[in-house]
């Protein structure tokens, strides 16, 4: 049985799970973010500087240091970013779940209000033909 508020408790529950699908997507982004930022953190520690040799070694190991650096960093502005997209988004998440509760709350009251309607109107029909055949009874009691 659907109600004059079906329709929109469908739409609001396809944008709800649609936030909720780009909700989960970020949060993955996230993990997978922190994890190269963790990884990058270990590589960079375990980057050993010679103690002794060339200079062209050494400078090679700096660099290789100061651009694990820079990528560890692009990932934290990043991971930045999407932390930021991921709040905006449970806020909108937590948005369209109260507006999809609050359709839904609607339809199942109108539908309690239809099927009560329908039971009232059931107990009268049966309440006629109740009456019908009392009267019918009688009638074949009043010609014997």
């Amino acid at each position: 049985m659907k109600s004059q508020f079906s329709k929109i408790a469908k739409i609001r529950k396809q944008k709800r799970d649609s936030i909720e699908r780009e909700l989960m997507k970020h949060q993955n982004k996230e993990r997978l973010i922190r994890h190269k930022i963790s990884s990058l953190y270990d590589e960079i520690a375990h980057t050993q500087m010679p103690k002794e040799g060339l200079v062209s070694v050494f400078l090679m190991a700096s660099e290789q240091k100061s651009l694990l650096s820079l990528e560890k960093k692009r990932y934290e502005q990043e991971l930045h970013l999407v932390e930021k997209a991921t709040k905006t988004l449970q806020t909108e998440y937590q948005k369209a779940h109260v507006e999809y509760e609050k359709i839904k709350y609607l339809e199942e009251q109108e539908l309690q209000a239809m099927m009560a309607k329908i039971k009232r109107q059931e107990q009268l029909d049966l309440d006629e033909i109740s009456t019908m055949l009392f009267a019918g009874e009688m009638n074949q009691k009043g010609r014997e």
